[in-house]
């Protein structure tokens, strides 16, 4: 797959925004503590792939879009 194919991958916290969501109401609908998530898309801590999926169902986005290539790499490399 080309990187054309795959599309521009989005931060959570742009995706956030663009769903019009506050970060007390993404952390409830994943589990986590505000302060945990916050972490967490601030790049301070990692998501969890349930995580990430509740996300993309909450965004309403394809999963793929929260994945750099630079992860995708890493992952290939293990």
């Amino acid at each position: 797959m080309s990187k054309g194919e795959r599309g521009m991958t989005m931060t959570v916290k742009a995706a956030r925004v663009n769903a019009g969501k506050t970060q007390e109401e993404v952390a409830a609908y994943i589990g986590l503590s505000t302060t945990a998530y916050k972490r967490k898309e601030n790049g301070q801590r990692r998501f969890y792939i349930d995580e990430i999926v509740g996300i993309s169902i909450l965004f309403k986005m394809d999963v793929i879009n929260f994945f750099e290539s630079q992860c995708r790499n890493k992952t290939q490399e293990v």
